[in-house]
Order: structure tokens, then C-alpha cells, then sequence
């Protein structure tokens, strides 16, 4: 499997904790027709205050979001609304009584330990974005891949126009979502940690990626007997250090963690 390069924007000023109103804002910011769905998975008997899980895979519309005149939608799943919605019909107490069929017992999770609350979807043209409490997994796919990303910032000439094109891209979309910084990692390798917590708060996940609390997370990738020398040459880099001359690497360097707060290009 390659590794992909992926872009985490922080701090969005999307209204989450409406489906409602999230939809219609990301309608309105993406200039997309919106569809807000819920998957139906559960089944809750009141009588016997049982539930269980929903028989097939079905997709129930919550409503439209339209901004244009355009036949094609934008898929928005919000991922725990049915299991909320039953929390509130049902009330906290009860729910944690209920006798659970099969996996059902899963909607707990739903509610104490949800990790995105929506995705965003086309299967068109291969849109797929996640947004959290705080923070959005942005969609700039960079076709090439970790190996020839982490390759450019080694490199000048062609490079130097290759990384800005991307730059501004992730730029133009963080901002859409009202994001004010990234971090940009790999999705394997010691960082699919940090990319596996993206659900947490936003200075949570800087810090967790800025005291290379993943390297010692990971279980996987790196020998433990290796992780001091790994972290001597794994370097953590300001996007805009690149384009200002002062990116200094040796032969045996390499990037694993780009920042951006986009200053120099707000500055401009």
C-alpha cells in the first residue's frame, strides 16, 4: 500500500453540533447541492427496551441543501444522529440498561466515543472529506504520493512550483472550512497515529504531534531500539521555511511533519 499525503485542518468554524445547519453551510462554502443522510443501523424495541442492529445497509435523508441548479449532490452522512436521536427518545439512564442484540451494543460508542461527526462524499469525482469537533480531513489528493512530497522539499527548480500549486490548494480549502492551520502528514508509517486522532481537539493534536508522542505510540513501524535515532533525522518544518530559503536538510534527513499557519500568504 502507498502512503498517502494527508492534510489535517484545525480549529474549523463549522456549527457542528447542528446536522442541520452544518449542511447548509458546507452547501453554501463548497458551492455543491448537499444531500444530509443518516445510516440506519439501529432498532430500538421501547416495550422490551432492547436494541439491535438495523437488517441491511440503508441511508435515510434528513434533507436537501441546494445552491445551484445542478442534478448532483454532495453526500453528507452524519454519523452518530441516529444513535443521539435515540438518546434523547429513550434518556441517558434507560439507555444504559437496554439489552443489546448482536453488535448493537455499539451505539454507546456512537455517543461516548464518536470519532468523525460527518462525512462528506461523491463518488464521482472522489470527494471525501471528514470533519470532527474541531478539526476537517481536507481532500487535496496529491497523486504522487508520500515518497515524491517528501522527495520536493530535498529539491528546488520545478519542485519549488510543484509544492506551491499544492500549497495553495490546501490553503484555498482550509480556508473554505475556516481552518487557520494544517498539519500535513503521511496516513502510514510512526504519523498514521496522528492521523488516527484527528478527533481530538486541536491543540491536543498539535501538541501530540509536536512532542513525537506518535513515535512512541507507534507499535508498528519503528524498533524501539531505533526510535532515538529515528527522531534525530525525522524533521517537523514550516511549510513557508521552504519558500523563504531557510529549510536546511542533510542526506540524512527527512520530512515527516509540515506545519502552516499560512502567515506569509495572508501577509501578502
Amino acid at each position: 500500500m502507498g502512503w498517502d499525503v494527508v492534510e489535517i485542518g484545525l480549529r474549523h468554524n463549522l456549527p457542528v453540533h447542528d446536522p442541520f445547519a452544518t449542511a447548509q453551510e458546507v452547501a453554501k462554502r463548497m458551492n455543491r447541492n448537499v444531500r444530509l443522510v443518516y445510516r440506519n443501523e439501529y432498532e430500538y424495541d421501547n416495550t422490551k427496551n432492547v436494541v439491535r442492529e438495523a437488517e441491511g445497509y440503508e441511508l435515510i435523508e434528513l434533507g436537501k441543501y441546494e445552491v445551484n441548479s445542478s442534478k448532483d449532490y454532495l453526500q453528507m452522512i452524519a454519523s452518530d444522529y441516529q444513535a443521539r436521536q435515540i438518546l434523547e427518545s429513550v434518556g441517558e439512564e434507560k439507555l444504559r440498561q437496554v439489552t443489546f442484540a448482536s453488535a448493537a451494543d455499539s451505539i454507546l460508542e456512537d455517543i461516548e466515543d464518536s470519532f468523525e461527526l460527518y462525512e462528506i462524499e461523491d463518488r464521482n469525482d472522489n470527494t471525501y472529506i471528514r470533519i470532527f469537533k474541531e478539526n476537517v480531513n481536507l481532500d487535496v489528493c496529491v497523486i504522487e504520493r508520500w515518497t515524491t512530497w517528501e522527495y520536493a522539499f530535498h529539491s528546488s527548480g520545478k519542485w519549488r512550483e510543484w509544492l506551491r500549486d499544492y500549497r495553495m490548494r490546501i490553503y484555498q480549502q482550509a480556508k473554505m472550512f475556516g481552518c487557520k492551520e494544517v498539519i500535513i502528514c503521511s496516513d502510514q508509517g510512526p504519523t498514521i497515529e496522528i492521523f488516527d486522532k484527528m478527533n481530538y481537539l486541536a491543540d491536543d493534536l498539535k501538541e501530540y504531534a509536536r512532542s513525537f508522542q506518535y513515535l512512541n505510540d507507534d507499535t508498528t513501524w519503528v524498533e524501539k531500539w531505533e526510535k532515538e535515532e529515528w527522531r534525530k533525522n525525522a524533521k517537523h518544518v514550516m511549510f513557508s521555511s521552504y519558500f523563504q530559503n531557510q529549510l536546511n536538510l542533510s542526506n540524512e534527513d527527512f520530512v515527516e511533519v509540515i506545519y502552516d499557519d499560512f502567515s506569509d500568504i495572508d501577509n501578502l
